[in-house]
């Protein structure tokens, strides 16, 4: 779908009853739900990423782990409570988690079948899921706090809001993964992945939807923010995409770094 059209849709999903429709379309139509067994498996390799490298950082594994960004079926904390997490905190700011998923997750990631038909199961299970929910210096503390490609989505002045708050709360380390890439290139595949960079902010807010939101801030940005929240930076990489040649960007993006500026993603751990 040429992306204008789908950034065009996700405006009309903002309506009224747009939120359940986004659903229904993501599952009866373009069958993003259940997740398919390749993606929970990468997911599962995204928890375990989590685990070691607190052991690597601080010792051992954590005993709580904030994760930012639940998504619909929590596949991340069912696989941190598989890799020995006692406790798992995830939060949401908006309440997607759908039981059924949830199932499903847990049918493929456990050993054994558990049984979480109910909030309540959940919890009793070592989850607790918080949406929605802002994170902030009256949550509970935790030894570790994590995203998997959810900081992008964060709007700037409540990216340095969340900052504080995982700082505020994490007592060992917090490690994040991070998509610099236009993602309106996933489904367009004539546009590259540093499309955006194209466009000046008010050019590109109208494209920039809530159901599509990213920040387009870039690797440094991220860096800087978790410095001015008080973390302390342990590793930080970031990779770099390919620009197409006719790739003009605007004037906003003119003071980055090549490498700085073209990276499609990154990982920043701290504490």
């Amino acid at each position: 779908m040429d992306w204008r059209l789908k950034a065009l849709a996700f405006r009309a999903l903002e309506l009224p009853g747009g939120a359940h429709a986004h659903y229904f379309l993501q599952r009866h139509v373009t069958r993003n739900w259940p997740r398919r067994t390749k993606t929970l498996d990468a997911l599962a390799g995204i928890a375990r990423r989590a685990i070691e490298d607190y052991a690597r950082h601080v010792g051992g594994t954590p005993s709580s782990v904030l994760e930012v960004g639940s998504g619909r079926d929590l596949a991340v904390p069912i696989a941190l409570r598989r890799l020995g997490v006692a406790k798992v905190v995830t939060c949401d700011v908006e309440r997607l988690g759908k039981l059924d998923l949830i199932q499903h997750a847990a049918d493929h990631i456990l050993t054994g079948h558990v049984k979480l038909l109910s909030w309540d199961d959940l919890e009793r299970f070592g989850v607790k899921y918080l949406a929605p929910h802002y994170v902030g210096s009256d949550d509970e503390p935790v030894d570790c706090s994590c995203s998997n490609e959810v900081l992008e989505h964060v709007p700037t002045d409540q990216l340095a809001i969340l900052l504080k708050g995982l700082r505020a709360v994490t007592k060992g380390l917090t490690t994040h993964s991070i998509d610099y890439s236009d993602h309106y290139a996933r489904s367009d595949k004539s546009v590259s992945r540093l499309n955006f960079l194209r466009y000046s902010d008010k050019e590109w807010r109208p494209f920039n939807s809530g159901k599509q939101y990213v920040n387009r801030l870039r690797h440094s940005d991220y860096v800087r923010m978790f410095c001015e929240a008080g973390f302390t930076i342990l590793e930080e990489s970031s990779v770099v995409g390919e620009p197409p040649p006719d790739l003009k960007i605007a004037d906003q993006f003119k003071r980055y770094d090549p490498p700085d500026l073209f990276a499609i993603k990154g990982r920043i751990v701290a504490a």
